[in-house]
C-alpha cells in the first residue's frame, strides 16, 4: 500500500528561538506588521510503501523519535495517510 506522512517539528514552548527571533526582527524591517512571536518549524514530507496503516504510523513515529526531532528541545506530530496508485 502506498502512504504519504507529513511530519511536524517544532522547538518545545520553553526552548528560545534564536533563530525565530532573527526573522522576526527582519520581518520588522520588511512589514509594518507588529509581530510579537514567530517561532520556526521543520515539515518532513514522504512518500513510502507500507503494509498497512497501522505499520505505516508505527515507523513513521519511530523515525520521528530517533531521527527527525532532537527528543530534549523539539516536540513532533505526525499525519500519516493512504493514497491510491493512480
Amino acid at each position: 500500500m502506498k502512504f504519504k506522512a507529513k511530519v511536524y517539528v517544532r522547538l518545545r514552548a520553553a526552548v528560545d528561538d534564536s533563530a525565530g527571533n532573527a526573522v522576526r526582527q527582519a520581518c520588522g524591517r520588511l512589514s509594518d506588521l507588529d509581530i510579537e512571536k514567530l517561532r520556526l518549524g521543520k515539515l518532513i514530507e514522504i512518500d513510502f510503501d507500507a503494509e498497512d496503516q497501522k505499520y505505516a504510523e508505527l515507523e513513521i513515529d519511530r523515525l520521528s523519535d530517533r531521527l527527525f526531532a532532537n527528543g530534549v528541545i523539539e516536540d513532533y506530530e505526525y499525519v500519516v495517510w493512504e493514497v491510491s496508485d493512480k
